[in-house]
């Protein structure tokens, strides 16, 4: 044992060690041989004990003073994470994986620190199960509270010392567990809670027991917050989807807050105004995500495919990717990714996975292809486990997901996602109904696998990024969305799901499967020009046009083609007449659902869905941003129809006579007014404008291209159509000066 000059000299080691809560179990003689192994070093107020990143060789047991943990953030910035004093140890979190130093410690006080080897310490964890189970509480506390100071600075920047002791004397640290309520709907809101570790889901709960879910928290985010503003009882549940640790703040610790405290007050209620104004929908993601990556079977290339996912990824996150190889290697003991919780040597495999998570924004689990404890520790760990299959292969679920991913039926279960890796990038998948029919899933992607691309678009749709494109009805005004898109393509903006209605649904469709520019304007021209459905008139009993070339033009662009198996995720809306709802269509035929987006009540014949009518889904929704919001992290929407197009100047309208006489004979100025088409179109939407209104200012991105003078059915200059959405849509990007947006749609410069 060696004591140093700086030591008072009525120190006694043996009752310094005995004083450490990690070691307040352990008989006297126990006790005795730790301080005779240990080195004790004076530490003066400033100096260093070890740097962020060092290699981590020791623990060290205080005795004395107060040494703080700090960690950088970004750049030069640090943030102290842990403030440390008698009877407690340092630097065993990065001992226990083996790897480097994850934070700075400084002494703040003078102390007097006793240093232990790695090679003792771990003697003591293997012999000693109390420590080993006392060792983990402290270790997921240390790693809990760093992720708690890395929200707070996230929100309030750096505090001073007297002002974060106050502010987390009102706080209350709160456990639950996979399953379990947070609170339900129906409690009295008694306070807030920032979510530090886990997930969670925000559950509707209807009065006979059924259960909807509204969507995820994710780390970082905050939950409840309306208790701090009203005594309303709760809007919503709120589940774990894994073990999960928050931290609360109660209606009478705010107001103590806010009394002493008015800039983090400020803080606070910056942050639930921003939180109030997008109650409408879900956030973007702005935590952790861990994905389980599971293959359907061994034919997956499942290693190839986890190093391009995470590469994709690699794009906008900091990413770990983490095999059971790689576990192996880090702690150079074969076999160690396989043990279980009750092996000695879990807690440093533990706290290595937990200290990877709190460091990184996506952690990527790779599962092994056989079923192993490693499978089902990636699995338990996941907030999404996304499933890779092979398309061509046999969609019956495999071994792995019968014995770790059966359905439970709990709607806080991790979200499951199907990517169906595709060979043949040449022509459209086929037959994904198969994969479906069989699973319960979150959603589908297809995965082209010679595209790069796809994996970055497979990425952003995991991680919460990913841009939805929605496109409203209007006539042949809808020409203009496909300029838009090859405007969007040229700037750079990645569409990874498309959406709309009528006109919108038809564009859409096109790009989905995969079409470009040139190739929907020469299917515009010999759809609408060449075959004119619109000029098949009959007698006005159930329509103004019968519509036959309507169905045949639509089958013959869109074939036998199901919505499922389209590159892209799609959806369009229809009017279910008969039971007055808006339907959202993401499976079954392509051709039939396009054609009824497209029905317009009145000028086209209904179509039948399952015994019940429907038409075109503008009557409802003509802008179905809302329905993207639900599914897409950044929504950009085109709305080519807005209500000010519609205008004729005149005290009343003419006869019908009069306004064609005025365009037939020469001498005669043209009568400017609407027409039937106009003016059925005009009032098919008129219900759904206002909710349009909403849906454009909720957007990320709203795109207005002005088409006055075009009518409903002037499809004889589409092109020019798309030519004003193109040279629109490219000067409405020029204009944005907003770094954000240009970051949301992936855009580093307007220019």
């Amino acid at each position: 044992m060696a004591k140093t000059a700086g030591s008072p000299e009525d120190f006694h080691p043996v009752e310094a060690v005995e004083s450490q809560r990690l070691f307040s179990s352990l008989d006297r003689a126990a006790v005795e041989r730790i301080a005779s192994t240990l080195e004790w070093t004076a530490v003066r107020s400033g100096d260093t004990l070890f740097l962020q990143d060092d290699p981590a060789r020791d623990l060290y047991l205080i005795a004395k003073g107060l040494l703080h943990v700090s960690r950088s953030v970004s750049g030069n910035i640090s943030i102290v994470v842990g403030e440390h004093g008698p009877g407690e140890t340092v630097g065993e979190t990065s001992l226990l994986t083996g790897g480097k130093r994850n934070g700075t410690v400084k002494a703040v006080e003078d102390a007097l620190v006793g240093r232990m080897g790695a090679d003792t310490f771990s003697a003591l964890v293997a012999d000693h199960p109390e420590i080993r189970r006392r060792l983990m509480k402290i270790v997921t506390w240390r790693v809990r509270n760093a992720q708690w100071r890395r929200i707070l600075y996230s929100y309030f920047g750096s505090l001073d010392p007297d002002t974060s002791r106050f502010f987390e004397s009102r706080l209350q640290w709160v456990h639950v567990e996979r399953d379990a309520p947070l609170f339900r709907q129906g409690d009295p809101g008694d306070g807030l809670f920032f979510l530090v570790h886990g997930l969670m889901h925000i559950v509707d709960e209807a009065a006979d027991g059924r259960k909807e879910l509204i969507g995820p928290v994710y780390r970082g985010e905050i939950v409840g917050e309306m208790a701090i503003l009203t005594d309303e009882k709760r809007s919503a549940g709120v589940y774990a989807v894994r073990d999960s640790d928050l931290v609360k703040v109660t209606k009478t610790a705010f107001k103590e807050i806010c009394d002493a405290y008015p800039t983090i007050t400020l803080g606070i209620i910056r942050i639930l105004v921003e939180r109030l104004k997008r109650r409408a929908h879900v956030s973007a993601r702005r935590g952790a995500v861990n994905i389980a990556l599971v293959p359907a079977s061994s034919t997956v290339p499942l290693r190839d495919f986890s190093v391009r996912l995470a590469a994709a990824f690699s794009d906008q996150d900091s990413v770990a990717h983490v095999t059971s190889r790689d576990v192996d290697r880090k702690f150079a003991i074969e076999g160690i990714a396989q043990i279980t919780e009750e092996d000695p040597r879990a807690i440093g495999l533990i706290a290595w996975l937990e200290e990877l998570e709190s460091t990184h924004s996506i952690v990527l689990y790779e599962a092994d292809v056989e079923a192993s404890a490693w499978t089902e520790r990636c699995i338990h760990q996941a907030d999404q486990v996304l499933l890779a299959a092979v398309a061509e292969d046999d969609p019956a679920p495999g071994a792995l997901e019968r014995a770790f991913l059966r359905e439970t039926g709990s709607i806080t279960a991790a979200k499951r996602v199907l990517a169906l890796i595709e060979r043949d990038d040449k022509k459209l998948p086929l037959r994904t109904r198969r994969w479906l029919r069989s699973r319960r899933l979150a959603g589908f992607h297809h995965v082209q696998w010679g595209s790069d691309a796809d994996f970055r678009r497979l990425a952003r749709i995991i991680s919460g990024r990913s841009v939805g494109l929605v496109l409203s009805g209007g006539g042949a005004k809808g020409m203009a969305h496909i300029g838009v898109i090859r405007a969007l393509e040229e700037i750079g903006v990645p569409i990874d799901m498309v959406g709309g209605t009528s006109i919108g649904a038809v564009v859409a469709a096109a790009y989905a499967m995969g079409m470009k520019y040139e190739r929907m304007i020469k299917m515009s021209k010999l759809l609408f020009q060449k075959v004119n459905p619109f000029g098949e008139f009959t007698i006005p009993v159930i329509s103004l046009i019968r519509s036959r070339k309507l169905d045949r033009i639509a089958k013959l662009a869109y074939r036998d083609i199901q919505i499922e198996d389209l590159w892209l995720t799609y959806f369009c809306v229809t009017c279910n007449l008969t039971s007055s709802d808006l339907e959202i269509h993401r499976q079954g035929p392509l051709w039939k659902a396009v054609r009824t987006s497209a029905s317009l009540p009145g000028i086209t014949v209904p179509v039948m869905w399952n015994g019940q009518i429907h038409v075109d889904g503008g009557v409802l929704n003509n802008l179905p941003g809302d329905v993207m919001r639900r599914q897409a992290g950044v929504v950009v929407v085109v709305d080519v129809n807005p209500p000010e197009n519609l205008t004729a100047q005149m005290d009343e309208f003419p006869s019908p006579w009069k306004m064609i006489w005025s365009r037939i004979l020469p001498w005669k100025k043209p009568i400017q007014a609407p027409n039937i088409f106009d003016i059925l179109i005009a009032t098919i939407t008129a219900s759904s404008r206002k909710s349009g209104s909403a849906v454009k200012a909720d957007a990320d991105l709203c795109l207005t291209p002005s088409l006055k003078g075009f009518g409903l059915v002037d499809f004889k200059n589409l092109e020019k159509a798309a030519q004003i959405g193109y040279e629109y849509t490219k000067e409405r990007i020029r204009s944005i000066a907003d770094p954000a947006l240009l970051a949301k749609l992936g855009i580093r410069s307007a220019g």
